[in-house]
C-alpha cells in the first residue's frame, strides 16, 4: 500500500509568523512552490501561507505591510506521514485543500503532499487503478 511519506514533499520551505509578503512572494516563486507552513521557533505550525493569499483583492490596502502571520489559514490540515495515500485524497476532498501538511510520528513537519502528488502516482500506476 502506498503511504503518504512516498509521494510527498519532503524538504519543505517554511517561513516565519514576521516574513514580510514580498520576501514570502520571492520565495515561494523561487522555490517554485505556491503555498508554505508558517512555523514559529519552536517549530510548532501556526497556519499555512498561500500565493492566493498574497493576491486576495478583498484586502488589497491591508497587505501593505504585512506579515506571513496576518495572511495565513490558521486551519491547517494534517495527515500522518505513514497514512495510505488514499486516506490523504479523501481528507482533501472532506475539506477542499490542495495541500495537506505531513507529520512524523512525533508530530513535527515531515513534509507536504499536494492534490498534483496523489495525481502523479495514480497517472504513474503506483496507486493501481
Amino acid at each position: 500500500m502506498l503511504k503518504v511519506e512516498d509521494i510527498m514533499t519532503k524538504n519543505v520551505m517554511t517561513v516565519a509568523p514576521g516574513t514580510k509578503l514580498d520576501d514570502l512572494a520571492w520565495g515561494l516563486t523561487q522555490k517554485g512552490v505556491s503555498g508554505a507552513p508558517v512555523q514559529d521557533a519552536g517549530g510548532h505550525i501556526l497556519g499555512l501561507v498561500t500565493k492566493s493569499d498574497l493576491a486576495d483583492p478583498a484586502r488589497p490596502n491591508k497587505l501593505h505591510g504585512a506579515t506571513a502571520e496576518d495572511v495565513m489559514s490558521p486551519f491547517v490540515f494534517a495527515v500522518n506521514a505513514g497514512d495510505p495515500v488514499l486516506d490523504a485524497a479523501k481528507r482533501m476532498v472532506e475539506t477542499g485543500s490542495h495541500r495537506l501538511v505531513v507529520v512524523n510520528a512525533e508530530g513535527h513537519l515531515a513534509g507536504i503532499v499536494s492534490t498534483m502528488d496523489v495525481v502523479r502516482a495514480l497517472v504513474s500506476g503506483k496507486l493501481g487503478g
